[in-house]
């Protein structure tokens, strides 16, 4: 690490340490994010490292928001990534609060599937950003993904039918048909009058079950990107379309980062969702013309 002599400036050379080390989801992600952080960091780790490698440096100056003119596929790739860890963030709290006693659980189940459909959209979009920066094939597998969507979609499906009937047991938990009973129960009754108990799963444990599947393999699928990202951050096409080095002849692997954000961080742009936009909000056209590491008087003579 090199600093110079500037608080707001770290460039980094030759390695393959993780870029952007000095950026964080606690401190610089937008609202959802830092409230959620600290407790879905031990389950989507790697979502913050893909974060710091292809979300940070698309940024406009002091804000949280995409700047104008970025690669259609890694804005793609960033937007769906970010869709995911909403959709995950959402069960969780579901999950955790125990939201409406689980009697809906086919809702959570749709933020879980939802987090794997968008992942695999994210996939197709940094292997297409991937082929045109190098002219090879990224050859991301997806396998865990479809997996965990497959088996995640039996539940959310319900959402296209009549509500699932539950039982409570003696402990006063609620339980689900599994999912190969789950049409043998679509009527009310037979869960009255016909149930085999042994048909049935406590929602809760099902839910943190389906909820641990999909974190499992969303990590599978962000750890290929950062593999695939030691080589695609040195790339010369890759630098160019997301405007990652200031000089030429230097061997720099990683962008300069602005760390000083104490102008912005009491403001509503730094509080607000990615994606959700006020008027007030967009970044002004000068913003959109420099990247977003750029700060003028950071750049050593």
């Amino acid at each position: 690490m090199i600093d110079f002599q500037s608080k707001n400036v770290m460039l980094f050379f030759g390695g393959n340490m993780e870029p952007n080390q000095g950026i964080s989801l606690l401190r610089d992600g937008d609202e959802l994010e830092t409230e959620t952080w600290p407790q879905l960091q031990q389950y989507l780790s790697k979502y913050e490292v893909v974060w710091r490698m292809h979300v940070v440096p698309l940024r406009a100056p002091g804000s949280i928001y995409l700047r104008r003119g970025i690669d259609p596929n890694i804005e793609t790739f960033a937007m769906n990534n970010y869709t995911a860890y909403v959709n995950m963030a959402r069960a969780w709290r579901k999950i955790e609060s125990k939201a409406d006693d689980f009697k809906f659980s086919e809702e959570i189940s749709a933020n879980l599937q939802r987090a794997v459909a968008v992942a695999l959209k994210a996939a197709k979009a940094f292997s297409n950003f991937y082929r045109g920066c190098t002219r090879k094939e990224a050859r991301i597998n997806t396998e865990r993904l479809d997996s965990a969507e497959t088996t995640v979609k039996v539940y959310r499906n319900r959402l296209h039918h009549p509500v699932l009937a539950t039982l409570k047991d003696a402990n006063e938990i609620r339980l689900i048909p599994t999912r190969d009973k789950i049409d043998k129960y679509n009527p009310w009754t037979k869960v009255m009058f016909d149930r085999d108990l042994s048909d049935f799963v406590p929602v809760e444990a099902q839910l943190r079950d389906d909820f641990f599947r999909v974190c499992s393999s969303l990590q599978d699928f962000w750890a290929q990107i950062e593999k695939l990202s030691v080589e695609i951050l040195h790339n010369a096409e890759y630098q160019g379309r997301t405007a990652t080095t200031l000089w030429s002849g230097m061997d720099v692997r990683y962008r300069i980062i602005d760390q000083d954000f104490s102008s912005v961080a009491t403001t509503a742009v730094r509080t607000s969702a990615s994606g959700s936009f006020n008027v007030p909000d967009a970044p002004s056209s000068a913003s959109n013309l420099l990247p977003s590491w750029f700060k003028s008087g950071n750049l050593p003579e």
